[in-house]
This record gives structure tokens, sequence and C-alpha cells, in this order.
């Protein structure tokens, strides 16, 4: 019984082999062909340019957070419990906001990347479709469910030409 068993997934191995050899297998990184398109650049942009008055202030916030930190190491033996309670008071006013701005940062850039994902993935997915139909791919993985997979077969970059085609087109 074991042999027989032994020899039938043999033969299903064998006759399964030529099936595999035949088939036109692609991989592409979906994230990596979004985000180099010409429209996620562009929103890219516009985010970083929109969220410039905030990161600026979260820059001056941090250096006067340390200021008033080396302060408290500084002055902090010398200092009154009333200094101190109100060098501590400014210190957590300026943290809080610290913290309050790079969630509305994260918030933004959430937004931002939800809209670029809505607005293009129909692109992607016609853009997929198209190269799978022009090149016959039986199969088209994620590049990060392949353990190796050779660069040759990599189709990242032409779906990301795809894309800005698309894009350009008003498509």
């Amino acid at each position: 019984m074991r042999y027989s068993i032994m020899v039938a997934g043999l033969v299903a191995g064998l006759l399964a082999t030529p099936v595999l050899a035949e088939m036109k297998i692609a991989v592409a990184d979906s994230q990596m062909a979004l985000m180099a398109s010409d429209a996620a650049k562009k929103a890219v942009e516009k985010l970083q340019g929109e969220l410039k008055v905030q990161r600026d202030r979260m820059s001056q916030l941090k250096n006067e957070i340390e200021g008033l930190d080396a302060k408290a190491k500084k002055d902090g033996a010398v200092m009154s419990a009333k200094d101190k309670q109100d060098l501590q008071k400014q210190a957590e006013g300026k943290i809080q906001e610290y913290n309050n701005l790079g969630q509305t940062i994260q918030r933004r850039t959430q937004e931002v990347q939800n809209e670029l994902l809505q607005r293009m993935l129909p692109k992607m997915e016609a853009a997929i479709e198209e190269l799978q139909k022009t090149n016959k791919f039986d199969i088209i993985i994620e590049r990060k469910s392949a353990i190796f997979a050779d660069p040759s077969v990599d189709i990242t970059k032409k779906i990301t030409e795809k894309l800005n085609a698309a894009t350009a087109a008003g498509k």
C-alpha cells in the first residue's frame, strides 16, 4: 500500500512538471509601483508642502523641550519648588502640543494615502490586467509573497509606466 502511494505521488509529480514549466509567471510589488508613479510623487510633494508649518512647529517644540530639560538639569538644584513646578508645566504643555501635532500629521498622511489608493487602485488593476493579457501571464504574484524571483520576471516598473500613462491620459 505504501509503495503504491509513493509511486502515485511520483507519477503525479512527473506529470505536473511539464505544466509548471509551460506556465508564464510574473511578480510585482504593487505598493512600490504605486509609490513610484507620478501621481503618488505629486501627492507626497503636495502633502509635504501642506504639512510644512506643522513639521516646522514640531521641530521648534522639540528644541524648546530639550532646552527646558537642560535648564531643569542645570538649575534644578537651586530652583524653588514653584519654579520647578512651573518649568514642569511648561514642558508638559509643549510635549502635549508636540504629540497633538504628530497625531495631526499622521492622520492627514493616512487620509492622503487612502485618497491616493482609492483613486489609483482601479488604474492599477487595469494596468495589471493589460500586462497579463499582453504578455499572457498565467500567474502574477505579489513580490512580497515570493521567496525568490528572478528580476527578469518582475513587472513592477511596467505597472508604474502604465499607471503614469493612464494618469497622463486622464483615464
